[in-house]
């Protein structure tokens, strides 16, 4: 009977340390959030959804298909977990970058930081 009440304490403990889980799968459903706003559509799907850089300074990085108008419409997105800028969506969604400038950080917060979409 001695084991049981160090079990329970051990559960109880380990309950306390897992958090609210995964800081990965919140930054991805905070993201998943962020880019539904600023499309405008709560129905919006992603894909192709991968975690970049580090858990304070990097960003995540997929596809979303969203309905623009009357049409649906796919288009990168991406999300920085700091929130130094952002969040981009591809111009192709209206979004005002340009395709230029949304390539160059494509490139070098997402490919080059490891997304392998």
């Amino acid at each position: 009977m001695r084991r049981t009440p160090a079990l329970l304490v051990f559960c109880a403990l380990l309950c306390a340390c897992s958090g609210s889980g995964d800081w990965r799968a919140d930054a991805i459903a905070s993201a998943e959030g962020k880019i539904r706003g600023l499309v405008a559509d709560p129905g919006a799907t992603f894909s192709h959804v991968q975690l970049t850089g580090d858990s304070s300074t990097g960003q995540t990085c997929g596809v979303i298909m969203a309905k623009i108008g009357a049409f649906t419409k796919q288009a990168r997105f991406i999300v920085y977990i700091d929130n130094s800028a952002g969040p981009f969506v591809e111009p192709v969604m209206g979004q005002s970058m340009s395709l230029a400038d949304f390539d160059w950080a494509w490139k070098n917060d997402c490919v080059n930081e490891g997304y392998k979409g």
